[in-house]
Parts: structure tokens; C-alpha cells; sequence
């Protein structure tokens, strides 16, 4: 998979350059030739969410220059062991799923009642928030001080947690954030705002992250949009997918079941019904469907990562009815691919979509159709397939800048 091999090579380069990376005494508690040590704080340590694949990406970036223990309070038990570049630390403390629900749901109810900026929040939100969020960390400090960390880097700028651990085991310890924000009320929920002020480097996925983040720390000094190390294969274009074959078709991806009711579910029928001669390939969670003439054939969910770009490879134009909060990964997986998107209106891809020029967004079913349809001419395709790859290779298509801006965004030295 691509996280793997992306993995793989932050561990090559790590190996190829352990003998010679002289590291500068400019962390207040390193001597001269010593190798940082970075802390990072995560309340899971996973693969399965956009918010696990880039933490993990940003810590291989931070690998390559820098000793990394990642500190969670994930895990059964507590235990420390290597996970390819990184020393894991595992806290045995997980946090309860019943305690980031009520959180969640807070935010939702409070997101609904005020303004994204300037509300103070009611009398006793900031306890409820905090409930069953702290204690978790409680006792990590002297994991710390055995680590003697350079500088930590907190996952989620929500982790308020963390932040009061780090600051009971040295208030002037420096601190970097991988914000993590997916929306315009939890960023700037002024609960978890002393976090973003505290920091002084964030890291941020989009534009309008970075610009979120700018506001609320009154300008965009130690902002740094890092993009991602994504990155596309030449076998993708080999064999088509069994399924769907070298046709042409309209790849649409729904977080849907196949026999779930659901908005989604009502937008893909309106697109089978649209254009009945077009072939439709429909990823849902649990089935992968394509559709023709009112005939459809069924097989498996796609499950890989490398399956999915394959389809993305071979379409014409991909519908991402769900994109992720953070940063639309998969929409960028398409244009990376030269496939045009059509997106939510209201979604984080609607930014590469608009921003990158690759593709269309909508608000209502009869728009979505008019995408569609806007997408399949040829000479239309041809023009946004060549923005958005060009768009999404420049902002999100190189690991080495990767590895810069999260060098920087930490205070060491990019590797050589």
C-alpha cells in the first residue's frame, strides 16, 4: 500500500543517513553532535483515518532527522517496543469512546447555537468537555523526563490533555501541534484555543486550515501548511480493474451501504438513472457495484488503498460523495491520477476542486447531474485533468517538501 512504501522510504533514507546527519545545538537541552529527540503525543496511533495516516506520515518526516518516541495512551497494557522508525510508547490508559462521544456531541449541540468566533462558551461547557480527557496522560511525565525530549509534537489541537501533561513536566518545554482541524467551530471552540496559542509552530493540511489557524493566532507566523506525501504508480494504468474493464466510466465512492437508506444513496441512483448507457462503478463500504443499461454486476468492497487508485486510474471522472474532514485524501488521489472530481459543496475537497481547478462541486442532486455531465465531454475532462494533476503534484506530490516544511515546522535541520 502507499503509507507502507511511503514508510519504507523515510526508513531507507533514516538508514542511509545515520552515520553522517550532524545535528546543530540549537534545542536548549542537546550538546553539540547529539540527536534530537521528539516527543509525540497521539491519542491513537492507527492507520485507518486521514488523521492517523498523516500523523504517522509526519512522524517518518520527523524520523529522518530526529529520534522519535511516540507517546499514546492507546493499548491494553503499557509497554514500549520499536514500530519501524519509532520507538512506541504505549500508556495502557486508552480513553474512553463514551467520553470523545459526549465531547463530539457537545460541540455538535454548541456548533449548531453559536458563532464560530468570539462566543464564550456557557457556564460548565469546559468541564464537560474536558471530562474523561485528561486522565489518560496523568503520570506520563516521568515517561518524559526518561526521554528528555528536544520538543513535543501534540496530535489535535483539541488534546488539552496532553498539553496540561506536558506543561506539569516543564511549562517551557517547546511545543508543536498538528492542529487536525476539520471544521470552523471545533477549531475555533475557545476551549481548546490556549493549545493553538501555546504552540509555536502548527502544522495544517489546507488553505483554509492554514487560514483558520492565521485568524485565530492573529497572524500567520508559525503557521505551516505541510500538504502530503502522496504519490502515484505506473502499474495503476496496466490492467484495468476485472470488473469494470478499459470502458469508460464514472467512478463514484459513497460511505453508504449498498442497501442503506441515505442521501447518498438516493444521489447514486439519480445517477444511474441520468445517464443509464454511461457505465457507473459504485464503491460502497460493503459491495462494489457497477451499473449499465439498468443491469448491474456485484463483487467485494474494495478494501486496498492500491485497488481504489487503480479505479481511479482507469476513470473518467471520479464522485466523492464522502471526502475526509481533514484533507479529501482520496479526492487528491484522483486528480494526482489525472481524474477529474465532482465533490460535495460544503466539503474539504471543494478546495482542490475550486483551488486546483480540477473539478466541480454541488449542492443539489440536479447539479450533481449537470457535473457530471459537464465532466464527460472530452475536451472539458482533457482541461481539468490537467489542472488538477498539476495542482494536486504541486501542492500535495513531493515527499522531499514534505520533509522540509515538517522539518521546519519543528525546528531541525531538513536532511541532507
Amino acid at each position: 500500500m502507499p503509507s507502507r512504501a511511503d514508510e519504507n522510504s523515510f526508513r531507507l533514507r533514516l538508514v542511509a543517513r545515520s552515520n553522517r546527519t550532524v545535528m546543530t545545538p540549537a534545542d536548549r537541552r542537546m550538546s553539540h553532535g547529539d540527536r534530537s529527540r521528539i516527543a509525540v503525543l497521539v491519542d491513537h496511533w492507527d492507520m485507518a483515518t486521514e488523521e492517523g495516516w498523516i500523523t504517522r506520515q509526519v512522524a517518518g518526516a520527523l524520523a529522518l532527522s530526529a529520534d522519535v518516541h511516540v507517546v499514546t495512551p492507546w493499548g491494553a497494557v503499557a509497554s514500549t517496543s520499536r514500530d519501524g522508525v519509532f520507538t512506541l510508547h504505549r500508556l495502557g490508559r486508552p480513553v474512553d469512546p463514551v467520553a470523545l462521544l459526549r465531547r463530539d456531541l457537545l460541540l455538535d449541540g454548541l456548533a449548531a447555537t453559536q458563532p464560530a468566533h468570539g462566543a464564550s462558551l456557557p457556564a460548565g461547557f469546559g468541564a464537560l468537555l474536558d471530562e474523561g480527557m485528561h486522565e489518560q496522560w496523568s503520570g506520563v511525565g516521568d515517561l518524559l523526563a526518561s526521554i528528555d525530549p528536544n520538543r513535543v509534537v501534540i496530535i489535535d489541537h483539541r488534546n488539552v490533555g496532553a498539553l496540561a501533561a506536558i506543561d506539569r513536566f516543564d511549562a517551557g518545554l517547546p511545543v508543536s501541534l498538528l492542529a487536525l482541524g476539520s471544521d470552523a467551530y471545533r477549531l475555533a471552540c475557545p476551549h481548546f484555543t490556549p493549545l493553538l496559542a501555546r504552540a509555536d509552530h502548527v502544522l495544517t493540511m489546507s488553505r483554509w486550515e492554514s487560514g483558520a489557524v492565521a485568524d485565530l493566532r492573529g497572524g500567520p507566523e508559525g503557521v505551516h501548511r505541510i500538504g502530503a506525501p502522496l504519490s502515484t504508480n505506473p502499474s495503476e494504468r496496466s490492467e484495468p480493474n476485472g470488473w469494470v474493464g478499459e470502458d469508460e466510466y464514472v467512478l463514484v465512492v459513497t460511505g453508504a451501504g449498498r442497501k442503506q437508506q441515505h442521501k447518498e444513496a438516493e444521489l447514486v441512483r439519480i445517477l444511474r438513472l441520468h445517464r443509464p448507457q454511461t457505465k457507473v462503478a459504485i464503491a460502497h463500504p460493503d459491495a462494489f457495484c457497477v451499473w449499465q443499461n439498468g443491469r448491474s454486476t456485484s463483487s467485494w468492497a474494495i478494501e486496498r488503498h492500491s485497488d481504489m487508485s487503480r479505479l481511479m486510474a482507469w476513470a473518467r471522472l471520479t464522485v466523492d460523495l464522502r471526502p475526509g474532514n481533514l484533507f479529501a485524501r482520496r479526492s487528491l488521489d484522483s486528480l494526482m491520477r489525472g481524474t477529474p472530481i465532482v465533490v460535495p459543496e460544503d466539503s474539504r475537497a471543494r478546495e482542490h476542486a475550486e483551488c486546483g481547478g480540477g473539478g466541480l462541486w454541488f449542492s443539489t442532486p440536479s447539479e450533481l447531474a449537470w457535473c457530471v455531465d459537464a465532466l464527460l465531454d472530452p475536451a472539458t475532462n482533457d482541461v481539468f485533468a490537467a489542472q488538477g494533476r498539476s495542482y494536486a503534484e504541486a501542492e500535495y506530490g513531493s515527499t522531499d517538501r514534505f520533509i522540509v516544511r515538517v522539518s521546519e515546522a519543528s525546528d531541525l535541520p531538513a536532511p541532507a
